[in-house]
């Protein structure tokens, strides 16, 4: 039209662009990529499965009483969502990832279950959470951390290491220190001498996908998604060489882990061929110095101070390696100490002669 008005039709288009444009957008906008696959949680979940079975037999090995540990669920969870799960007290294990592995790492469960796995690392009733419960808590997933690990490196092909546990006791789950944004989260079923309860444990998002392997930034995978971008028509042999490198270095630590194997169970043979040697079992009540002139001078009714405190545990050594430590009790008109805290098995292993 000539007085530079637009007609119908002329509107109509422009619209019809306009819709087709913003539909456009839309449906650019409405396929992101998932933070974390079901793939991915399938593979952690068959990973979690057997570290899991491997957690169980470590912990029966050292209550000798039977645990049985099972993955329940695997998902992706908010820190919001997860501290509503949980009503009172909590207690969290720090075991976060410092080498092969990075990232924040730790189970996560109610303050009863923590006194349940204290009282049988203990072999106690249950009972508070006092210090010393939170530290035989700690060596036991220290122990099953380990079974753990070793089990993740032979399924994933990835060699995990944590730093020093710490149990800390949170008295509203709020104090709990989890991760921001999203991470993953896998819950376990954990019966142990016929009590069943159930505990947490939390990856942060980036190690998990290191763990089964989806993580972008490794090596493995950047060939397969560099193939579909606009890159994939330059230099096709630059990309075509890169896997094989690559490959070698995913593969080496499954190749390593049966020889690591081999060595356990050669110890825990030629354990076996000392178990009926008699050793000597002492209680030590504590110790002091004294100077040569007061031991000379020491007659009926003298009294040596020791180092120790009244209630104080009790040390036993075997050997003269300290072993456990417990209380001095009374049975029969006989002296007799309680083990109260037990120093770990493979402490214990390595301190005997």
């Amino acid at each position: 039209m000539g007085d530079g008005s637009l007609s119908q039709e002329e509107i109509d288009a422009l619209l019809q662009g306009a819709d087709d444009l913003s539909g456009t957008v839309e449906m650019e906008a409405s396929v992101p990529a998932p933070a974390f696959s079901d793939g991915d949680m399938s593979t952690l979940q068959g990973i979690a499965g057997k570290a899991a079975a491997s957690m169980g037999n470590t912990l029966s090995t050292i209550i000798s009483k039977n645990v049985e540990i099972k993955v329940a669920q695997v998902d992706v969870v908010t820190k919001d969502t997860f501290i509503s799960q949980f009503s009172d007290g909590t207690v969290q294990v720090t075991a976060d990832y410092i080498e092969g592995v990075f990232g924040l790492h730790s189970f996560i469960m109610a303050e009863e279950t923590a006194r349940q796995v204290a009282a049988l690392m203990m072999a106690q009733e249950e009972g508070e959470l006092t210090d010393m419960a939170l530290s035989a808590l700690t060596e036991g997933f220290s122990q099953m951390i380990e079974a753990e690990n070793r089990t993740i490196s032979d399924k994933s092909g990835t060699a995990p290491k944590c730093a020093d546990l710490s149990s800390m006791r949170n008295s509203s789950p709020t104090e709990l220190q989890l991760p921001e944004g999203e991470f993953v989260r896998v819950r376990y079923n954990f019966t142990a001498d016929g009590n069943a309860t159930e505990l947490d444990e939390i990856f942060e998002l980036n190690a998990a996908k290191v763990i089964t392997g989806s993580d972008t930034g490794q090596v493995g995978p950047q060939p397969g998604a560099g193939s579909s971008g606009f890159q994939a028509g330059f230099q096709p042999s630059t990309f075509t060489s890169a896997p094989q490198p690559q490959m070698n270095v995913g593969v080496q630590p499954v190749q390593f882990a049966p020889l690591t194997q081999g060595e356990q169970s050669g110890i825990t043979g030629n354990i076996g061929l000392l178990m009926d040697v008699s050793m000597q079992l002492t209680v030590e009540l504590g110790r002091t110095k004294m100077l040569i002139k007061d031991i000379l001078g020491m007659g009926e009714g003298t009294i040596v101070e020791l180092d120790k405190l009244a209630g104080e545990p009790v040390d036993l050594l075997v050997n003269g390696k300290l072993i456990a430590k417990g209380e001095v009790v009374v049975i029969d008109e006989n002296f007799g100490v309680r083990v109260t805290d037990i120093i770990s098995p493979m402490e214990r292993i390595s301190t005997l002669e």
